[in-house]
């Protein structure tokens, strides 16, 4: 994934135009709510967001709604809980794909194998996390490595 600057927010406000155009309001509200995520970072770093810290921003916003449904599922709310879905699925669509669950076994594998005896469970996490740059879900990278090293 390239690290420049401003390409994947040039996305959001390419896709943001296109959703006023086509007048879909849902799309548009999350869009222009991570747009403003997005600017409020910068005027905090005092510079501009690369893309891997804008799909860093894009995973919170989208964790955030995610915990958000289950209280939606509990309140019997269905029309919050399908715009948070709906929302997610906008937001997903601006994410880098992550790599697969063989991918992600197949890396830990090579992690285990090139550690030297060192298959302490954070080590290979951290190496791993490293290595994909982000890229993968850090639950199923977790699953994997205990499997791996049949720890708990």
């Amino acid at each position: 994934m390239s690290m420049e600057l401003g390409a994947l927010k040039d996305r959001l406000r390419e896709e943001m135009k296109t959703a006023l155009k086509e007048n879909d309001h849902l799309r548009l509200g999350a869009i222009r709510l991570v747009l403003a995520e997005i600017k409020n970072k910068e005027i905090d770093k005092r510079g501009e967001l690369d893309d891997k810290e804008i799909v860093s921003l894009l995973q919170k916003e989208i964790k955030k709604r995610q915990e958000s449904m289950v209280y939606f599922e509990k309140g019997n709310r269905q029309d919050l809980l399908e715009s948070a879905r709906r929302e997610i699925s906008v937001l997903e669509k601006f994410l880098p794909r992550f790599l697969s669950r063989e991918e992600v076994a197949f890396l830990v594998e090579q992690v285990i194998l090139s550690s030297e005896g060192n298959k302490a469970f954070g080590q290979i996490m951290k190496e791993v996390l490293f290595r994909t740059g982000g890229l993968v879900d850090g639950k199923m990278v977790s699953e994997v490595v205990k499997q791996k090293l049949n720890v708990g």
